[in-house]
């Protein structure tokens, strides 16, 4: 369970901290960049393995990993842009609302267990998930077109459900666990090319500058970045839960965290409504565990 806690709590920073990118004038994408480069390095820290970096080319899954990196860098992109121009309890249900399709492809594939308490569950975590982060039709204002607004969540909710498709096939059918660490820092190597790739190429054609503020948020953006998905690895190959339970608690926590989080810290109002659907998660969360 601490290994979920610790996900849930990288999570959580995650968003918060891609808030402060937009009140900080802090370059996304340079950020985002910088913030795969902090995860690799931590990765390559972290693998305690037989294998090392000279034998990424023949880690298991490699195929997978490489789609993980490029899902990566673009989901990330867009959940940045989606919290920063319509706001943190918005990116964060388009996120974590994807649950469905990890939890979904677990009970087909991978056996998992069901039954009425953690059918039920899962349905309430998805009417909580939606009533936590549910916003009054005012706040959606930025520079996003209004047409734009459905179409960036629901890439969102498609692209995160995939990544955590892929990341529990890969625990359940590639990757050994001593081999998490590398496992993901190829994850993140790939997209720190393909994000490098690109500011080489915006700064060839733009003359756009490398800004020394990025670096400093990409670090502090990498360090949860790693964390989160490591101990999401960490916490699935511990199998104390059932993907199909844990994604819902992990997704569940993550949106209650940044929906009081949003409150305290940007100060984005609860209303009675997201009240409700935090109480609800409290209930869902108590099906799924003792289902």
């Amino acid at each position: 369970m601490i290994y979920l806690l610790l996900s849930i709590t990288g999570n959580a920073l995650l968003f918060i901290i891609l808030k402060y990118f937009e009140r900080f004038r802090i370059h996304t994408l340079q950020a985002i960049v910088v913030n795969y480069f902090t995860a690799l390095a931590l990765g390559l820290l972290h693998n305690h393995s037989a294998s090392g970096i000279q034998d990424i080319f023949h880690l298991p899954g490699l195929w997978v990993a490489f789609m993980l990196g490029t899902l990566f860098i673009i989901i990330f992109l867009l959940l940045a842009k989606t919290a920063q121009e319509i706001g943190v309890s918005v990116a964060t249900v388009a996120n974590k609302m994807s649950v469905v399709i990890p939890v979904c492809i677990a009970i087909l594939f991978y056996h998992n267990s069901f039954g009425p308490l953690k059918i039920t569950g899962i349905l309430l975590a998805l009417v909580a998930v939606v009533l936590t982060s549910k916003k009054e039709s005012s706040a959606a204002t930025g520079a996003i077109p209004a047409r734009s607004l459905v179409l960036l969540p629901l890439v969102v909710f498609i692209g995160s459900g995939t990544i955590d498709a892929l990341l529990n096939y890969s625990q359940e059918k590639l990757v050994a666990r001593s081999d998490s660490s590398l496992f993901i820092a190829t994850c993140f190597a790939v997209a720190a090319v393909i994000g490098l790739t690109t500011l080489l190429i915006r700064y060839f054609i733009r003359r756009e500058k490398f800004e020394f503020k990025s670096l400093l948020g990409g670090i502090a953006l990498g360090i949860p970045n790693y964390y989160s998905t490591y101990y999401l690895l960490e916490a699935l190959h511990s199998k104390t839960l059932e993907s199909s339970v844990l994604y819902p608690l992990n997704n569940l926590g993550i949106v209650v965290v940044c929906a009081v989080s949003a409150y305290l810290l940007f100060r984005e109002k609860l209303s009675a409504i997201n009240l409700a659907g935090i109480f609800l998660s409290l209930v869902a969360i108590a099906l799924i565990a003792f289902s």
